[in-house]
């Protein structure tokens, strides 16, 4: 399909391209030119009000539906698009120590299309299945509330870093084997890959991302090789098996280690956070949680809706395809505005207010749907109850202390900096 994505990566590596379709009024490149960092949805609800799809200046479409991004989802005629297609292709730095270089979602199962996807995705899936998530429920709360002593100050205190991260980052630390002590790293790696993962622009990007893959690379190359002499109980050992057995090729290994770290606990700091920000705005909200704190996972699922950790997705037509009434020819990208079909108010009622009793808020798509249904989804709404269940609990007056700092990114939407007054 690479041959196919020729219009993404046209349209994210020629900046001055996006610039002249967003003056010129395009709707679908002003969403593609939004300013990293930046609330979408305005921008959103400018492609719902031109109709279920919208086809741009440069022939990528668009949607801001719910019914026609889940359809999106679900149909297996409609590809992963990696995001290789708006990048330089990788190579090795010269001053890598592995001969090869990944990226976590684009050689992982995550750019994978059926049949090639089921089959890897059979290898992973059950090692986060429903058995595995409760063992560590006990491992999840001791954390937490470990990690709220280190909240437990006068004076504000940033949330994120003290808290959103460590938590998930600490848990699938855990899970992979690796040591708790590299947490820093993780987070670092996991702040420098949001900034980035929606396509590097000039020079600087390109140099940036490279040096991130390039430390990501090497890091789990030498995990890999020391777990494959000295295996344990956990993950990455688990999976070296499926390498020596010819199931998996060692950079499938390394680039899926990659994912689950990174997505292990990137889209949880970001549902914590996001819903630490809806909270301290809606206050009828955050008393409703207050006085009973069992809607920890309704929160969970609120935030989810209200704000997706992962804006949009991109898929490209396996074939000739008709959707919402439009004939795409194959090869042809569609945009599936995540965010925005959260709030259609054709699915969801009075879809821009943050409402922890709305009845179908489960219903988001921001876990995709269909064969690339989020593999970590259990674990990170585990994650998300237990510490917003925690950290109202033992501060449940905390409010947010000025504006929060967003990761500068177009796709991923999450503060990167969120400061607060405990008490």
């Amino acid at each position: 399909m690479s041959g196919e994505l020729g219009t993404v990566a046209r349209l994210y590596r020629n900046s001055l391209r996006l610039r002249t379709s967003t003056a010129l009024g395009d709707p679908v490149a002003t969403v593609l030119n939004l300013r990293r960092g930046s609330d979408g949805h305005a921008a959103y609800e400018r492609i719902r009000a031109r109709g279920d799809l919208v086809r741009g200046r440069s022939g990528l479409c668009m949607s801001a539906s719910y019914p026609v991004c889940n359809e999106v989802l679900r149909d297996n005629r409609f590809r992963v698009a990696p995001t290789s297609a708006i990048r330089l292709k990788l190579r090795p730095r010269p001053d890598q120590r592995t001969d090869f270089l990944v990226h976590p979602l684009d050689d992982s199962l995550a750019s994978a299309n059926p049949p090639e996807h089921t089959r890897l995705r059979k290898l992973v899936a059950p090692l986060f299945g429903a058995a595995q998530m409760r063992a560590r429920r006990t491992f999840v709360e001791e954390l937490v509330e470990r990690q709220l002593d280190r909240l437990d100050r006068a004076e504000p205190v940033d949330l994120i870093d003290e808290f959103a991260l460590r938590i998930p980052s600490l848990v699938i630390a855990e899970l992979l084997g690796l040591p708790p002590e590299d947490h820093d790293r993780f987070a670092w790696w996991g702040l420098e890959f949001g900034a980035t993962v929606d396509g590097a622009r000039g020079a600087r990007e390109r140099h940036r991302t490279h040096v991130l893959l390039a430390e990501l690379t090497d890091y789990f190359a030498e995990v890999t090789s020391r777990r494959r002499k000295d295996p344990g109980d956990d993950l990455i050992s688990a999976l070296t098996t499926a390498v020596d057995e010819g199931a998996m090729t060692e950079a499938g290994l390394v680039s899926t280690c990659q994912a689950l770290l990174i997505g292990g606990f990137v889209t949880t700091a970001n549902i914590i956070g996001n819903a630490v920000i809806a909270l301290s705005a809606a206050l009828d909200q955050r008393e409703l949680f207050i006085a009973d704190l069992d809607l920890a996972g309704q929160v969970v699922e609120e935030a989810l809706r209200w704000e997706a950790p992962a804006q949009y997705s991109v898929r490209v037509a396996g074939e000739d395809v008709e959707l919402a009434g439009h004939r795409l020819s194959r090869g042809t990208p569609v945009v599936a505005l995540l965010a925005a079909a959260n709030r259609d108010p054709r699915v969801f009622a009075d879809p821009g207010r943050f409402d922890i009793e709305r009845p179908n808020s489960r219903d988001h798509l921001s876990f995709a749907a269909g064969v690339h249904y989020c593999l970590g989804a259990g674990l990170a709404r585990m994650e998300g109850e237990i510490a917003l269940r925690g950290l109202y609990r033992r501060y449940p007056r905390l409010h947010q202390v000025g504006r929060a700092d967003y990761c500068p990114s177009r796709v991923i939407r999450g503060p990167q900096r969120l400061m607060i007054r405990p008490r």
